[in-house]
């Protein structure tokens, strides 16, 4: 009886234990397909991920030769062009950019840089349009500068002044070139007393386009001796097309009220003022009608945060066709030129003719603040032989 009664009690206790464990493996089994499911998931999107990122590769430029300067050297030219239609050409004398192609929001591909047919007229013309600016961007107060208790005087192009490094500055210097990966790595080195600048400065200027359609310049120097640096490049953009004029019709955006009032010459105030644009016709900080400042500003230097931090600066836009620029840099400064001292009747590229003002092109350019090594109140451009100096500035292409 009790085997009897006992039966029972066991047979009913094995059940649940039964249909437990066979609940735990359907359990385990749904978790392990889960798992695997969601596993293969991942390894698909892993592989998604990893072929959209093939599907994208690099834009890598090309070389030609783009004939010769007086000397007989030859001059190269690089050409980038990325899977928007977008093409950007640069050639080594000056470093110089010569042509940024680009469609607009209907697709209408345009050049919108300014520039020149051929090298000769390049080194002919010497108008800085495309060009590397060094050893230093802007004017230098007097020609003169003192490091270390030593003056220096450099060459006086503008009057007893000094812009963009004196008669024969970066801008007619034919640069080592080459092709790097997917850049354009392109070397000067300038000699001791070159200018009557101190060291022996090696700058190595880079350029890449991107398939985001980002054109990067890349800036790097060292020096022999104490040397003031400020290094930059002088692309001049018509949205409507280089050759169209109408620069009036752009829309300029510069993200700060803080800008560097100037004298007659074009240079700072006193050692080195900062003011605010509030009031006055310098200021950008909402978009503005270039052809309403286009006969005030001159040229302006605009103040923003501190060197080697990215910062987007400014946006150029052209309303009727869509395109736009957005400028990023690395830079404290950049300035703002509307081609104002742009010689009358100058040929261009394509039967061009270029002109000051609405016929020129506008000018956003990246740089430290003007005449900064005789300013005391601007940040020190002194570049020092246990330093490098670097600097980064993208303008980002759209339409």
């Amino acid at each position: 009886m009790a085997d009897a009664e006992g039966n029972p009690v066991r047979s009913s206790k094995r059940v649940p234990i039964v249909v437990g464990v066979v609940a735990a493996v359907c359990v385990a089994a749904v978790v392990i397909g889960v798992a695997v499911h969601f596993s293969s998931k991942e390894e698909d999107n892993i592989g998604k991920t990893s072929a959209l990122k093939q599907e994208v590769p690099p834009v890598i430029p090309t070389e030609e030769a783009f004939g010769n300067i007086k000397d007989g050297r030859q001059v190269k030219r690089f050409t980038f062009t990325n899977k928007n239609n977008v093409t950007v050409r640069i050639i080594s004398y000056g470093a110089t950019i010569t042509d940024i192609l680009m469609p607009d929001k209907n697709g209408k591909i345009v050049d919108i840089s300014l520039g020149f047919d051929t090298a000769s007229e390049y080194e002919a013309r010497h108008s800085y349009i495309g060009a590397a600016l060094g050893r230093i961007t802007e004017r230098l107060k007097g020609a003169r500068f003192t490091i270390d208790g030593v003056e220096y005087n450099v060459s006086a192009n503008e009057g007893q002044n000094q812009v963009h490094g004196g008669f024969q500055g970066f801008d007619s210097k034919l640069f080592d070139a080459k092709i790097e990966g997917d850049m354009v790595v392109m070397t000067y080195v300038s000699p001791d007393g070159e200018e009557g600048f101190p060291g022996e400065l090696t700058s190595v200027f880079t350029f890449q386009l991107t398939q985001d359609n980002e054109l990067i310049l890349g800036y790097k120097a060292k020096t022999t001796k104490a040397t003031p640096v400020n290094l930059s490049n002088h692309v001049y953009f018509n949205l409507e097309g280089h050759k169209a004029g109408k620069n009036g019709d752009h829309i300029l955006t510069v993200y700060t009220n803080r800008y560097v009032p100037i004298d007659e010459a074009f240079l700072p105030k006193g050692d080195g003022e900062i003011a605010n644009v509030n009031g006055t016709v310098f200021d950008l900080t909402s978009p503005t009608l270039v052809r309403n400042v286009i006969n005030d500003i001159i040229v302006s230097c605009y103040v923003f945060g501190n060197r080697g931090e990215m910062k987007h600066v400014a946006k150029l836009e052209n309303p009727s066709n869509g395109r736009f620029v957005d400028v990023y840099t690395t830079e404290p400064g950049v300035d703002v030129y509307f081609s104002s001292h742009m010689k009358p009747n100058l040929y261009g590229k394509d039967g061009a003719v270029y002109g000051p003002f609405e016929d020129g092109g506008v000018c956003l350019i990246p740089m430290q603040l003007p005449s900064g090594v005789n300013m005391p109140n601007f940040p020190d451009t002194v570049l020092r032989p246990e330093e490098t100096y670097t600097q980064k500035t993208i303008y980002k292409f759209g339409f």
